[in-house]
C-alpha cells in the first residue's frame, strides 16, 4: 500500500487532488492530513485521514517510516528559522526507508522580477517582516540545506515560474491581488511599518490598484514555486 501524509494541509485540498489522480489507478493508497489547527479539516473526510499535529514536535510511534511520500507547503510564515532543523527531522523519521519528501515554498525568490515595483515592494515588505519575527525568508534554500545535513539523498532544489504557461496569467494576477489584500496589510501592521489597520488597508489599496494598472498594461507579474526534493536512505540513518 502507497502511504501518503501532507503536512499543513488546511483542508486536505492537495491530498483530494492526489486521491483522484491516483484513483483511476490499481494503486492501493493511505492518505493521512497534519495540520496544527483542525478549523479547516472538512466535515466529510472520505477517504483521507486527518490529525492535528505541530510539524516542531516528534510524531507519535504509529506514523515512523509509514510514508513513501510526505508533502509539505508554505510554512514559510508559520516556523522560525531555527525551527527548520527539527521539522525535517521530524519529517525524516515518518518516511520509510526510500520515502521522498516535498516541499513547496514561496520566499524571496518567489518576488522577483526585473521591471514589477509591485514585486519588489512585497519583496521588501515581507523581508522586513519576516526577519522581525524571526522567521526565514529564504525558506527554499533552508529547507535544502536541512535536508542535506539530515542525511536525505539527492535533494535538489528547482523553481516553477508562472510564466512558462501563459494560462496562468489570470489567476496569478488575481492570486497576487488577494495577497496584498490580506497578508501584506497584516504584516505592513504586525511589524510596525503602518500604525493602524486602516494605514495597512489604505497602504495596500493603492498598491492593488497600481498592481492591476501594471496588469493592464502587459506587465502581468510572474511568481515561482520553489520545489525541494529528497529521498530518505533505504538503510542507516544521520539522525
Amino acid at each position: 500500500m502507497l502511504a501518503i501524509a501532507d503536512i499543513a494541509t488546511g483542508t486536505g485540498i492537495w491530498l483530494k487532488d492526489v486521491s483522484r489522480e491516483l484513483g483511476t489507478t490499481a494503486t492501493q493508497c493511505y492518505y493521512h492530513g497534519f495540520d496544527i489547527s483542525p478549523d479547516q479539516f472538512p466535515k466529510n473526510p472520505g477517504n483521507i485521514d486527518f490529525s492535528v499535529h505541530d510539524i516542531t514536535k516528534p510524531f507519535p510511534e504509529e506514523h515512523r517510516n509509514r510514508y513513501d511520500l510526505v508533502h509539505v507547503r508554505l510554512l514559510v510564515a508559520a516556523i522560525e528559522e531555527s525551527e527548520y532543523k527539527v521539522a525535517i527531522s521530524n519529517i525524516y523519521a515518518i518516511l520509510k526507508p526510500g520515502g521522498f519528501l516535498q516541499w513547496e515554498e514561496v520566499d524571496e525568490e518567489t518576488y522577483t522580477s526585473n521591471d514589477n515595483p509591485v514585486i519588489w515592494e512585497i519583496r521588501r515588505c515581507f523581508e522586513l517582516s519576516y526577519k522581525a519575527e524571526g522567521k526565514c525568508f529564504q525558506a527554499s534554500a533552508k529547507v535544502h540545506d536541512e535536508c542535506i545535513a539530515a542525511g536525505f539523498l539527492d535533494v535538489e532544489r528547482s523553481v516553477y515560474s508562472s510564466d512558462r504557461d501563459d494560462s496562468l496569467r489570470l489567476d496569478t494576477e488575481r492570486g497576487l491581488a488577494t495577497l496584498i489584500e490580506t497578508l501584506y496589510a497584516s504584516l505592513l501592521l504586525r511589524s510596525g511599518q503602518v500604525d493602524s489597520e486602516e494605514a495597512a488597508i489604505r497602504q495596500a489599496e493603492k498598491l492593488i490598484k497600481q498592481h492591476w494598472q501594471l496588469c493592464d498594461n502587459g506587465n502581468s507579474p510572474p511568481l515561482k514555486l520553489m520545489r525541494v526534493v529528497g529521498q530518505k536512505q533505504l538503510r542507516g540513518s544521520s539522525l
